[in-house]
């Protein structure tokens, strides 16, 4: 039975994931560390809520480089990472992402989807109502080619409000380009 999304809140997701400079170690291959989310409001185009959830790594190492570019360590995911299913059903829980169309900067859809293959999970929690933000972005401003989010960011005229790399901060700031060019719209 189909769902009907919900169109008044939208979530925006962003994901970190272990990485490398270069190929991943043998024998180890690239998991979901951080799963970052903000809600907007689509009527009063403002941020509702952010908030980001910790996965503790199975099958992969956090390197330095990964580290330096997340400003996750190992040992903070150790401790305070939960396994990606349990993840899975507290943003169940949390924030009803299987109603609610949903926003990411590029390829998450597929990265959660290889996520969920590989962990042998059923589905992962986001309903099919998928935009990548940045191939929207990229044809309404007419930019030609794809642009990064920090490349938006500049475009638009707004600073970045987290930490680069960091779940919940690329979160709000597509969250905010995403609001920046509905407010041209209307």
């Amino acid at each position: 039975m189909p769902t009907t999304l919900r169109l008044d809140r939208l979530l925006f997701v962003d994901l970190e994931l272990t990485c490398w400079r270069g190929d991943p170690p043998p024998g180890e291959r690239s998991e979901i560390i951080e799963v970052g989310l903000a809600e907007v409001d689509a009527g009063d185009l403002r941020i509702t809520r952010s908030g980001r959830y910790l996965v503790r790594p199975d099958r992969s190492s956090v390197s330095d480089y990964c580290t330096e570019l997340t400003g996750l360590t190992a040992d903070e995911l150790r401790r305070h990472g939960r396994p990606l299913s349990e993840v899975f059903g507290s943003l169940r829980k949390d924030w009803g992402p299987g109603r609610k169309a949903w926003y990411a900067w590029g390829t998450d859809r597929i990265l959660l989807d290889d996520a969920v293959a590989a962990a042998g999970l059923a589905d992962h929690p986001f309903s099919p109502g998928f935009v990548d933000l940045a191939q929207l972005y990229t044809t309404l401003r007419g930019c030609g080619q794809r642009v990064s989010l920090e490349e938006a960011l500049a475009r638009e005229d707004l600073e970045a409000q987290g930490r680069r790399h960091s779940a919940e901060g690329d979160a709000v700031d597509a969250a905010r380009v995403w609001m920046r060019l509905a407010g041209l719209l209307r």
